[in-house]
């Protein structure tokens, strides 16, 4: 992303928002076969055959399907050989008609978002029964199942988010029913991450807005280092979670996608209101609370909601209204760590008995939901939606562990959406327009930023936070998308997006000195005085503009009645994806320069005059998948695909470039003689470098002291980019649905740092920095594009979706895996590429997970259902110096936690459950009552491993962690209200 100093802005708005007229036709004879259908982002499709009483094809028949909530009517006409299309349809339950002559039959369906579901419809003859689970066609209750996809998705009904248990109404939780897909329940950051990517490279849509991250990690805006939700749920309709070879459609993804539609209004008044409720009087003390003989924390969560739907003008104009509260007091307990003479010294060198450090700290937590939404039919062929949402949080948070209370900061987080969409059905196309704008301000504030901040390593972290920032994201997003089916057996789709975004980044770091205490008599350091200080020493108000533009052709093409294949590719374009019109100083250019060039580093790759960055041009993704059906009655599909889907860099990765021009973060180093360290200057110490001004004042008077870090961009950077496979077969067995896929991917181009002054190949100690500090730098660090991931997996699924006529469901999902990587993330700085690492595991790569779901209705209006979590156990990062530190001697490795549950099965057990009663107050609403046993084995599930250890500091021997993925067992009590 283009970025520029305070006083000036640089505006790349210049590629107007033009929209795609039509989608190209391919010439040639007609092809006798059926129609198809294709969905779009937050629609659904309905396609089929018509036949007569003698199963022959009903070439000419009116298809009609009428929307129960609005009476909005879909029109199609059977071709040639009876095939029928209706895209562009509402996710919701539909009445579809077909009338051949004189004879009509008419069934009850639902359709859910992003489905492309098949009905095939009989005229004459017998009278129309709706079809059985079992039978050719499966109906789960009235909801129509998708069979003949290339995609791999999951989607999770109404039914689902109303019923299955879960700790704090995040809807995203619910992605972890789909396999391949894991939720992080972290109790300050929360998010889905898929395969070996990031959770950057995930991508969430709301309507068809997307509410991507550009600013920073996380991949959902506001989600990062957030306990919140990034949508009130009780505004969610259902959802869509695409695991692989999703359409040329989707875009900004490299992981997973969801796509989520909210609820509209409808001709009949409905409302809803809630409440739920745990604390600390219900929940079990936890086990490392109990280990380590500490007081229970205090916790307590309250949730409450009120919604309300319905009509203003029936028929025509409709309302739809959410909100949803938030509040949370829950305690971290902050413990210091070393031994007991490390904490005598830690305590002599702060001034005060770090022990008044310790103790269990409230963090609240509040945030506010508000959702509203406008849809007007004015006929049968057109729907205009109007909406707004807001999410606004306060969370004290970052402190824990071994960072005391007074280094917490307050994260304020908000999220605007607004959105106008506009649909058109023709007689053989629809056309879909969306303008939306987003609006993301992130800015966590210090609790006490007059106070610098002092790190005894493995001790403490006490004073106040050393960084305030805020941050802001606006996207202006233009979108039309063009669906033609007047070819029989194609669907043409086009479409163009355009999003103009404008960041401000003030990312005050380092306003307040951070001082690094080491204990390491090797290198004559103790707590006495710090190795190591580092301080912002100038302006960090950074502004920048970016302009995205995407473009895709798709066609869905029955080859033959049984073979559907789905073609496609899209490209997309930023103006100023790297920093692009950033000038490089002369001072950094000539530091640049000095270094020797290498296999991997050209230093004129990373000097710029503001016109050697071109934006990225190959980012043509094309996408195939296929689908055949073996007996020609879904019962048996192959499918498969592959693809290739281009993401971004978020401004974060590159932002350092310039921030620290602006704002150089001056290193010092310390010792007691002022002699070299492991080949980098130090000054010797004295007492007045312990204040901002006595370390302003040693940079003015010491040469080389205080020198900050350049980094730089590789002027042909590419953005991140992944290639997936899948192959896979779907099976109905009776009224189950079962699937296997197999499934590959492979990253490339991920975005980390590196020193350009490291010279020597293996892992370990850096760096030769000589050359550099002549002309006022400490160190050099450039960005480098070659961060590689992959991935290979087995997904099985077996599900039976609830039906009210059953009275059950169960949704099961196992998941084998092998997540890989090579560096290490944003910063690779143990070894000279991320090739040095070697192939190695992943942190957070788990080789077996389930996840079972499922309800199940009782007698008195009572129902049960449980979410289920198993899980061997996520790898995590650990560090081998029993050798040293020196170049060639470290060793980086993966480990993983010990299996404590199930007879140790898996490292990982959460067993959630949900016993609810609902009855019917007078005839006009149903009241919900439940209570949520959460954990309800009370698992230890831990997290934080001991993963480094030495000659002198052993592992763990005991592998236990230093904090938990879940909370312990607790008990949750909720009632509702709906009319």
């Amino acid at each position: 992303m283009a970025i520029s100093n305070s006083k000036r802005r640089v505006l790349t708005r210049g590629i107007s928002a033009t929209a795609m007229a039509a989608a190209t036709l391919l010439a040639g004879g007609a092809v006798m076969l059926p129609t198809l259908a294709s969905a779009q982002v937050s629609t659904a499709s309905l396609s089929g055959q018509v036949t007569g009483a003698d199963g022959s094809a009903a070439a000419g028949a009116q298809v009609t399907a009428r929307s129960i909530a609005t009476n909005q009517t879909f029109r199609a006409v059977s071709d040639a050989n009876g095939g029928y299309a209706l895209n562009g349809l509402r996710p919701g339950e539909y009445e579809v008609t077909a009338t051949a002559g004189t004879e009509t039959v008419s069934q009850n369906i639902v359709v859910g978002v992003g489905e492309a579901a098949s009905l095939d419809l009989a005229v004459g003859g017998a009278a129309a029964t709706a079809p059985t689970e079992g039978s050719q066609i499966v109906v789960t209750g009235t909801r129509l199942r998708e069979t003949r996809t290339s995609e791999v998705a999951t989607n999770v009904s109404t039914t689902q988010i109303e019923r299955l248990p879960q700790t704090d109404r995040n809807f995203l939780a619910f992605a972890a029913l789909a396999p391949g897909v894991r939720y992080n329940d972290s109790e300050t950051d929360k998010g889905i991450t898929s395969g070996a990517s990031t959770a950057s490279q995930v991508n969430v849509f709301i309507d068809g807005v997307s509410l991507k991250n550009q600013l920073r990690e996380g991949g959902i805006a506001g989600q990062q280092n957030s306990r919140g939700n990034p949508f009130g749920q009780l505004a969610v309709q259902e959802f869509r979670v695409l695991t692989q070879n999703y359409k040329a459609e989707y875009e900004q993804a490299g992981a997973a996608i969801v796509t989520a539609i909210t609820k509209s209004g409808t001709n009949e008044f409905h409302g809803e209101i809630f409440g739920q409720y745990t604390d600390k009087s219900l929940s079990e003390k936890s086990y490392l609370d109990k280990r380590n003989n500490r007081a229970e924390p205090a916790f307590e969560r309250k949730q409450y909601g009120a919604a309300l739907g319905g009509p203003i003008i029936k028929d025509k104009l409709f309302f739809f209204g959410a909100y949803e509260g938030n509040d949370q007091d829950r305690a971290f307990n902050v413990v210091a760590g070393g031994t007991p003479a490390l904490r005598a010294a830690a305590s002599a060198s702060l001034g005060r008995d770090i022990s008044t450090l310790e103790g269990a700290f409230v963090s609240p937590f509040r945030s506010d939901f508000y959702f509203g939404k406008l849809t007007l039919t004015p006929d049968d062929r057109q729907t205009f939606d109007l909406s707004f949402s807001r999410r606004d949080e306060s969370d004290i948070q970052g402190f824990g562990n071994q960072t005391s209370y007074e280094a917490a900061e307050n994260k304020k987080n908000r999220v605007d959406t607004y959105q106008f969409k506009w649909a058109y059905n023709g007689s053989n196309f629809v056309n879909e327009f969306n303008a939306s704008y987003l609006n993301y301000t992130f800015n966590p504030t210090s609790l006490h930023p007059e106070l610098p901040q002092y790190e005894y390593a493995g001790v403490i972290i006490a004073g106040g936070k050393d960084s305030t920032r805020r941050e802001t994201q606006n996207s202006y997003t233009f979108r039309n998308d063009f669906t033609y089916s007047g070819i029989a057996g194609h669907v043409f789709k086009a479409g163009v997006r355009v999003q103009v975004t404008d960041i401000t980044f003030d990312n005050q770091a380092y306003v307040q000195p951070h001082y690094t205490f080491v204990s390491d008599p090797g290198n004559n350091l103790s707590f006495a005085f710090p190795s190591e200080a580092r301080l912002g020493l100038g302006n960090s108000l950074i502004q920048a503009s970016n302009t995205q533009v995407g473009v895709y052709v798709q066609d869905d093409w029955n080859l033959t009645p049984r073979l559907q294949l789905n073609l496609g590719v899209r490209w997309d374009y930023e103006t100023n994806g790297f920093n692009n019109e950033y000038v490089t100083p002369a001072s950094a250019a000539a530091a640049l320069r000095s270094l020797p060039k290498t296999y991997y580093f050209d230093p004129e790759n990373y000097i710029t005059d503001g016109h050697d960055r071109k934006p990225f041009t190959g980012a043509f993704a094309p996408r195939v998948g296929f689908s055949y059906d073996l007996k020609g009655d879904r019962s048996t599909v192959i499918f498969g695909g592959w693809g290739r889907y281009y993401d971004r860099n978020n401004f974060n990765n590159t932002v350092d470039e310039l921030s620290r021009v602006l704002n150089p973060i001056g290193v010092f180093r310390f010792s007691t003689n002022g002699a070299p360290r492991s080949g980098l200057p130090t000054v010797a110490w004295n007492p007045s470098y312990l204040t901002r001004e006595g370390l302003i004042a040693l940079r003015a008077s010491a040469a080389g002291a205080g020198l900050p870090e350049l980094f730089a961009v590789k002027n042909d950077a590419k953005p991140p980019v992944n290639d997936q496979f899948s192959l896979g077969v779907r099976q109905r067995i009776g009224v189950f649905q079962a699937s296997i896929t197999g499934s590959y991917q492979r990253g490339r181009n991920g975005y980390t740092n590196l020193f350009a002054t490291r010279q020597n190949n293996g892992l370990g100690n850096c760096c030769n920095t000589s050359t550099v500090v002549p002309y006022g730098y400490a160190n050099v660090l450039i960005g480098y594009d070659g961060l590689d991931t992959r991935y290979k997996a087995l997904f099985v699924t077996l599900d039976k979706n609830y039906t009210k006529s059953s009275g059950w469901g169960l949704n099961i999902a196992y998941t084998l895996s092998k997540a890989e990587q090579n560096g290490n993330d944003l910063f690779s700085l143990d070894g000279i590429t991320p090739d040095a690492y070697g192939w190695r595991a992943r942190p957070g790569d788990e080789r077996h997970r389930v996840v079972i779901s499922g309800m199940v209705d009782l007698p008195l209006g009572f129902s049960f259902s449980t979410v289920t979590q198993l899980g061997s156990g996520q790898a995590y990062q650990v560090t081998d110096a029993t050798q040293g530190f020196d170049t060639g001697k470290l060793r980086i490795t993966s480990a993983y936690p010990e299996k404590n549950c199930i007879e140790g099965l898996f490292a990982f057990c959460e067993v959630n459950l949900t016993l609810a009663n609902r009855f019917k107050i007078n005839g006009i609403g149903q009241v919900e009552a439940a209570v949520d046993i959460l954990n309800a084995f009370n698992n230890k599930n831990f997290k934080d491993f001991d993963g480094f250890f030495s000659a002198t500091d052993p592992l763990d021997p005991g592998r236990i962690g230093n904090n938990t993925i879940t909370l312990p067992r607790r008990i949750q009590f909720r009632l509702g209200y709906k009319f």
